[in-house]
């Protein structure tokens, strides 16, 4: 390892936060919630995070406990400017507590529902801006090795609108690596189990052949698709007519839907979205160049900013959200963050937290 600055930050720094602050709840899911939070440390400096909490009765479960120390573990292991960091995770009183980078924004899909009611697609150089940033994260996580430089075998098995969080700040972050398979995991899934959203899944999956980081890709595809055409691709008005629609694998061409958008992004978007992975893309790169090159002929001033104008634009018209009541905060919530400080017990083998880690990416 190199003796750079932060190899010599001193013991003071070296410490932990003091204090983790939940402030409010940004999501509640089926087996976890999200919550907008700060992280104190000594001295008194601020840093925005966000706290993943698995709902207690799940933590319980030992395949829930194994799934989330494995998406912890890999978590910590990876980083890359356009995947949500992990910075910390234990188990704190029998429930699991995961330290977060925060996204300031929304999830795609809060975006992509409000334009789907529409029927309104997203601007084209945008979209493939969105895809590509996405792409560059899924190559980082195919391609990641381990200390010892062996691959980590990294395939994320759920990449949809839901786990593609847009910044404020125009920032492009994937989220949630729970489903993933990867080396280090010891977690295995069960054969039946299919994985991921059914409405994102690739053909072979419902096939239930051996997935590959081309399925990774196929998903990635589907979200350009839906950012451009704004409506869903494969969702049936059920989920057997879901898993029947990914199947036959029937993709029109987005300018089909709206003749603005330009033939050469129809065959890229088509090509990504080929019913046989030998039809694809060679990997995520490959079509991550292509966008690139795409985007220098339509459009090549687009950045963060156009995909913060959105996000802002979203966010200002948004309806306030429910939030449970300062009682609920402290009473149920805020006792499990300080014993998770005051333990500073790295169970899942995570080091005491640096609070440079915590810096917020300018643009």
């Amino acid at each position: 390892m190199s003796s750079g600055p932060r190899s010599r930050i001193s013991t003071r720094f070296r410490r932990g936060p003091t204090r983790y602050v939940p402030l409010r709840r940004l999501a509640l899911g089926g087996m976890a919630e999200v919550w907008r939070g700060e992280a104190i440390f000594d001295g008194g400096d601020r840093h925005p995070i966000a706290i993943k909490r698995v709902l207690p009765h799940l933590a319980q479960d030992p395949m829930y406990r194994s799934m989330f120390q494995d998406e912890a573990r890999l978590g910590m292991l990876l980083r890359h400017d356009n995947i949500v960091r992990v910075y910390d995770a234990r188990d704190v009183g029998g429930t699991f507590i995961m330290i977060l980078e925060l996204v300031d924004g929304t999830s795609l899909k809060n975006i992509l529902d409000r334009a789907q009611a529409r029927g309104a697609g997203m601007p084209v150089p945008t979209a493939l801006f969105i895809a590509r940033e996405l792409l560059q994260a899924l190559h980082y996580a195919h391609e990641a090795v381990d200390g010892s430089g062996n691959p980590l075998g990294i395939i994320h098995r759920d990449v949809s609108p839901h786990n593609l969080l847009l910044g404020k700040d125009g920032g492009v972050k994937l989220a949630d690596f729970g489903l993933a398979d990867a080396s280090v995991h010891e977690t295995s899934m069960d054969g039946g189990m299919l994985g991921g959203k059914l409405g994102y899944l690739a053909p072979e999956i419902i096939a239930q052949k051996p997935a590959t980081p081309s399925i990774d890709l196929f998903a990635a595809g589907i979200v350009l698709w839906e950012m451009l055409a704004g409506r869903r691709l494969f969702q049936g008005a059920d989920d057997v007519a879901t898993v029947r629609a990914v199947a036959k694998c029937d993709v029109p061409a987005p300018s089909k839907l709206h003749r603005r958008i330009p033939k050469a992004v129809d065959a890229l978007v088509l090509k990504a979205l080929a019913r046989e992975p030998a039809a694809r893309h060679a990997s995520c790169e490959e079509l991550a160049n292509e966008i690139d090159a795409l985007l220098t002929q339509l459009d090549p001033h687009v950045s963060t900013k156009d995909v913060g104008l959105i996000v802002n634009l979203h966010l200002a018209a948004e309806p306030p959200q429910p939030q449970p009541s300062h009682e609920v905060l402290i009473d149920l919530f805020a006792q499990e963050l300080e014993a998770f400080v005051q333990g500073n017990t790295p169970d899942l083998g995570a080091a005491p937290l640096d609070p440079t880690l915590f810096e917020i990416r300018r643009f």
